[in-house]
């Protein structure tokens, strides 16, 4: 007799659920629809379990960039006096 293990938290029957969360809601965080979800079902898990439970419904989550977070780095500024001992006369 093959070994059941340990049934899972958020189970098959609760991703519709999770999915319909998920589309109400496309700009909150993870734990933002965790607590969505623990108010519908009075269900919580871990973080970790959660990510899957999204990732197994077929949930992509995608975090936006904030407009102008991106800066380059500004190029190194040199004296020039290091390399002036080294350039032939």
């Amino acid at each position: 007799m093959p070994k059941t293990g340990r049934p899972p938290v958020i189970a098959a029957e609760h991703y519709p659920l999770l999915t319909r969360l998920a589309h109400a809601q496309p700009y909150s965080s993870q734990s933002e629809l965790a607590q969505a979800f623990h108010a519908e079902t009075g269900i919580t898990a871990h973080p970790d379990t959660f990510a899957k439970a999204l990732r197994l419904a077929g949930i992509v989550r995608v975090k936006e960039r904030a407009k102008g977070s991106f800066q380059p780095s500004e190029a190194r500024k040199t004296s020039g006096s290091t390399d002036d001992h080294r350039r032939p006369l």
